[in-house]
């Protein structure tokens, strides 16, 4: 093992633990006597280790390190046993490694690499043979570091040749300094909302803002700010953006990531934990991250309540039809209205009582769901002409499901008051997304509002939801909301022009994608891999709608003055997908326009576009 430092020293531990012998090596002194005590015998050279070992382990801070040991003048290349085996777990330049390899196999030494990644901490999860492994190699190889792999980590994927891991493992490490940054980027607009922070992760953990973050919430969550060093990120993310440029890949969000990075790391120093680059944004947005598990009610749905409670419709599309088909099956009282006569025929024809105006819904319902597009046609549903405030009926209430803005909403709210009428705002969100997941009763509500009434709605909501997160006063859901869109926005075009980096550097998107799922790098899109495609499934979530809702969160958080440049910069791209794509385009059809872009499809086909210098 050469490299004795936080991972490396933890990965020597344990293979000692499970009877290895190990020979080491460290340039800190302080380092090596700590793992001899552990039973690591003290190696004088790089070229001792390798003249002691069939296999060779190298934990090394970057590619210069890495040659200096490999190539230097006590190197592996001087006294090595032939056909020794490298492996080489540094989170390096393929191109370095690469050129290291040929030197070293003049002198009969084999080399893979096999980039480290681990969610929940390297060091722990190499004591605990936890590390997942992303591994450049030849097929003979591979089998020869199997054993090794195996005793330290319990996932290994095989990407390619020599230096496909590394590729990976930068993109890995991208997107996840892109999911670090805007998911306290959102985070910090919610904080200035007064939103319960632990339930807005719960929120993005099973709805489609999640990544690595959620779904390990101690990363953000511990005021220590685990992790490993900042300049190593920033490393890292300087050999991404270089890979781009070589490659002629735009690397627009993932460039970004880094400077803030960058920015981060001049202020805190090169050895601060990545996750420190929160106490920064902190300063930046004036603003405070507390999280408060024990405080965590139960989101899951309950027993449905039984009653005669009578449900009204406003907005009878794709979300609206589903919501009364189901509610409809329960038996329950249902009428509805839409502006779209074919659409409110289509459900009056399954069941639905057919009403003439928004006012005539609000007079026959005890709870009216609204699933409208935005804000603005909310006002016109609730003070138009025939409006719900016309209506006589005192103690309404009203659920706004619209991802909408939440200062209309609060103020809709005062108005609706005045009236003796209620309202919560209940943004949608899960995986499935919400005309799939309603018949399957599995959608996630993220709601704000008085908490009787938020227990009240769960009359009619429960009958089609799995989750419903109580995020604090009215309009809280809808920030919760913007702030879950905003993530899997950002992190979704990260993600796509990093595969395609790599799919231009002969990496299979596949299986650089279902890696990530297991790293730092994980998120709603390398979960749902069937929507990375160089021919990408059209419907789904409009592009216009993201571009809305982008739009409504870059207007939240100027106002709450936190600064939100993945957020901004990203709201900017959908702007041309959209002018591209159409309002009505799906949102994974973005993929069209980034391989346009790049020049190159997420399988590694090159367009025949001029080339980019």
């Amino acid at each position: 093992m050469i490299g004795l430092g936080s991972l490396g020293g933890a990965m020597a531990r344990r293979l000692v633990s499970l009877g290895w012998a190990v020979h080491g090596y460290d340039t800190d002194s302080a380092r090596l006597s700590a793992a001899v005590a552990a039973g690591v015998k003290a190696a004088a050279s790089p070229a001792a280790v390798g003249s002691a070992c069939d296999r060779v382990i190298l934990s090394l801070p970057d590619s210069d390190a890495v040659e200096a040991v490999c190539l230097g003048e006590s190197g592996l290349i001087h006294a090595a046993r032939a056909q020794l085996l490298v492996l080489d777990t540094t989170s390096g330049y393929p191109m370095q490694t690469r050129a290291v390899a040929s030197a070293l196999a003049g002198q009969g030494v084999r080399m893979l690499d096999a980039a480290i990644t681990a969610p929940a901490g390297g060091a722990s999860a190499a004591q605990l043979g936890q590390l997942t492994f992303i591994v450049g190699a030849a097929d003979a190889d591979l089998t020869d570091a199997r054993p090794l792999l195996d005793a330290l980590g319990e996932h290994v994927f095989h990407v390619g040749p020599l230096g496909a891991g590394q590729i990976v493992k930068l993109v890995n490490n991208t997107c996840a300094a892109i999911a670090a940054i805007a998911t306290l980027e959102g985070l910090l607009v919610a904080a200035r909302h007064g939103l319960d922070l632990w339930q807005n992760l719960e929120v993005m953990r099973v709805g489609t803002g999640h990544t690595a973050f959620a779904r390990h919430p101690a990363m953000l969550q511990a005021r220590d700010r685990p992790g490993a060093h900042i300049g190593l990120m920033t490393k890292d993310l300087a050999y991404m953006s270089r890979l781009a440029r070589e490659a002629r890949v735009p690397l627009a969000v993932g460039d970004a990531a880094g400077h803030l990075f960058q920015m981060a790391a001049r202020e805190l120093g090169p050895q601060a934990g990545i996750m420190q680059i929160a106490d920064v944004m902190e300063r930046w947005s004036d603003a405070r991250l507390s999280f408060n598990p024990a405080a965590a009610t139960d989101a899951r749905r309950g027993s449905l309540a039984s009653g005669d409670c009578v449900v009204g419709l406003i907005g009878l599309g794709n979300i609206g039809a589903a919501v009364a088909d189901v509610l409809l099956q329960d038996g329950l009282e249902v009428w509805g209205y839409d502006v779209d006569s074919a659409a409110l025929a289509g459900a009056a024809a399954r069941g639905l009582q057919a009403a003439g105006s928004p006012r005539e819904v609000a007079q026959k319902a005890q709870v009216i769901i609204l699933a409208l597009p935005q804000s603005k046609v909310v006002g016109a549903v609730l003070f138009g002409t025939d409006g719900v405030a016309q209506a006589d009926n005192p103690g309404l209430l009203i659920v706004d499901t619209t991802s909408g803005y939440p200062d209309d909403t609060r103020q809709f709210g005062r108005r609706l008051a005045a009236r003796g009428m209620r309202l919560i705002d209940a943004a949608i969100t899960g995986e499935r997304g919400g005309a799939n997941a309603i018949p399957e009763r599995n959608l996630t509500f993220i709601v704000g509002g008085e908490a009787a009434d938020v227990a009240e709605s769960r009359r009619a909501l429960d009958h089609f939801s799995s989750h419903l997160f109580h995020l604090g006063p009215l309009g809280a859901g809808q920030v919760a909301k913007m702030v879950n869109n905003m993530v899997c926005a950002v992190v979704g075009v990260g993600l796509i022009e990093g595969l395609l980096v790599a799919a231009k550097l002969g990496v299979d998107h596949q299986k650089a994608a279902q890696a990530l799922d297991h790293g730092t790098g994980a998120s709603f899109w390398t979960h749902n891999r069937a929507m990375l495609s160089p021919q990408p499934m059209k419907g789904g979530f409009y592009v216009g709608l993201m571009t809305k809702d982008l739009r409504q969160m870059s207007q939240i958080s100027h106002d709450s003055g936190v600064p939100n440049v993945l957020g901004e910069l990203t709201y900017h791209l959908y702007q041309l997908f959209c002018r591209d794509l159409g309002y009505f385009g799906g949102i994974a059809q973005k993929i069209e326009v980034l391989q346009r872009w790049a020049g190159v499809t997420l399988d590694g086909r090159s367009l025949d576009l001029e080339p980019l210098e």
